[in-house]
């Protein structure tokens, strides 16, 4: 990140890598409950995109979080397997972290390239980050087609 120092930049992303972890590990807790855990799991990845937010200063609007959650939620693939007991806790924990880390990756690109002018934009560092997440979804499938 230019805009701050190698140091700071290190804490925010172990600290986004904490929340990360965390939680994926409530991810596992509630996803031994079968079909009901799909959409806590969810609600659980929406939690975790505005901590994010936080983490790295990004400014959210309102329907921000459902608005990216949509975007991130290409890999619904993942919901099936939700559904099958023991099975479901792996892929629950799997499926937060590919998207925290995904979107942690795409938050942090933003806020190292724009002005801070351009991220007290909602509508911007929006419209920068979904821009971010492409790169990183077509990245991942050109590297499952090759």
């Amino acid at each position: 990140m230019e805009n701050i120092s190698n140091e700071k930049h290190k804490a925010i992303v172990e600290k986004a890598q904490k929340c990360i972890d965390a939680h994926a590990k409530q991810a596992i807790a509630v996803s031994f409950i079968p079909l009901v855990s799909i959409p806590i799991v969810y609600g659980v990845c929406a939690k975790m995109i505005v901590k994010l937010d936080k983490i790295f200063g990004i400014p959210t609007a309102k329907g921000w979080d459902s608005e990216i959650l949509s975007d991130v939620l290409a890999g619904v693939v993942a919901a099936p397997a939700l559904a099958i007991p023991l099975l479901g806790a792996g892929v629950a924990s799997s499926y937060i972290k590919s998207i925290g880390e995904d979107y942690a990756g795409a938050a942090a690109v933003v806020v190292s390239v724009a002005t801070p002018q351009e991220l007290g934009d909602s509508a911007f560092v929006a419209r920068r980050v979904k821009e971010e997440l492409q790169i990183i979804y077509n990245k991942k499938r050109e590297k499952l087609l090759s």
